[in-house]
């Protein structure tokens, strides 16, 4: 499923990165991972919540997205928060040129990741791939098929003989909601097409009262991630 970016689109993500804590645990994963903290790209970045996490340990981030508005929302936010390190490129990730100290493809790039963006990094690429293969939001007969997930990709690296490690998660990351039309629509853009009773079954199942004020209803989700860690020096002859 590929995410269309917009402005309710990434006021769900940042609310969710909120009210979650989402992005600043797995930040912390993904920094153990990273030794030189020098220069980042990060590929298909969307609302680049998690190089807002990251920022405050690199000299330099270079967030990638085709969406217009995706990269307009980074440099937004990375202007309201006073944050100058950060940097947003739109254009195809595929037509990047350069080099970093580490890549970043997070739920991006499909099982032929590592032949596209391996390129890029100059000491490690970290990729993040869906545990599962089915999305978690929906009825069960209206959840959307994923692209790639972490079956795909080991397969794929396995049959090019690439060198990783991989480190299997799970964080909690529902969706926090201001009135239940926001929850019915969040629903509608994350499923495959239902009818009102079943979307009102739906949630009279699974949405959560909270007591928040800002945010008076939660759609749980155990998110589960397979994160991929393939160094350089341990791939050179590929």
């Amino acid at each position: 499923m590929r995410i269309i970016w917009n402005e309710q689109s990434i006021r769900w993500f940042h609310n969710a990165s909120e009210y979650t804590g989402y992005n600043k645990k797995l930040a912390e994963l993904l920094l153990d991972q990273i030794p030189c903290r020098k220069t980042l790209c990060d590929l298909g970045c969307g609302a680049g919540l998690i190089d807002f996490e990251l920022a405050p340990y690199f000299e330099h981030i270079t967030c990638v997205d085709i969406s217009r508005e995706a990269a307009q929302s980074v440099e937004a936010h990375a202007a309201c928060l006073g944050i100058n390190n950060i940097s947003a490129c739109c254009m195809d990730a595929d037509k990047l040129r350069g080099e970093w100290d580490t890549v970043l493809a997070l739920f991006h790039g499909g099982t032929e990741i590592f032949s596209r963006y391996f390129h890029l990094a100059g000491d490690r690429l970290i990729l993040a791939t869906h545990g599962d293969k089915k999305g978690n939001f929906g009825p069960e007969k209206h959840k959307v098929d994923k692209c790639f997930d972490v079956s795909g990709v080991k397969a794929r690296l396995d049959a090019l003989g690439v060198r990783y490690s991989l480190r299997e998660i799970t964080l909690e990351y529902g969706q926090p909601f201001t009135d239940l039309p926001d929850a019915e629509a969040f629903v509608r853009a994350y499923s495959t097409p239902m009818n009102k009773s079943e979307l009102d079954s739906y949630l009279a199942q699974r949405l959560e009262k909270t007591g928040n004020e800002k945010f008076p209803y939660y759609l749980p989700n155990q998110k589960k991630i397979g994160t991929f860690l393939i160094r350089r020096d341990e791939n050179e002859n590929i």
